[in-house]
């Protein structure tokens, strides 16, 4: 039954269209983990990117705390 389905589908073509895309896209990503990012000082630079501190972007109220309060755990 779905191969009579199948073979009278004049759209097939989409889903494994998709489906090149994707392992595409994915095995890009993969080489680029694996490949390009062999520099140590480049993964470090990396990792330290949410640890880095952003002037000019607060938002807080001056002499505020900006995020939650450490002792009741609620947005201050």
């Amino acid at each position: 039954m779905y191969q009579e389905f199948y073979a009278n589908s004049e759209h097939l073509i989409w889903p494994l269209l998709g489906l090149v895309i994707f392992v595409s896209i994915f095995i890009g990503v993969l080489a680029y983990v694996f490949f390009g990012l062999r520099d140590r000082d480049k993964i470090d630079a990396i990792a330290a990117l949410p640890l880095e501190s952003d002037s000019g972007t607060d938002t807080a109220a001056p002499g505020r705390a900006a995020g939650p309060d450490h002792a009741t755990g609620r947005a201050s």
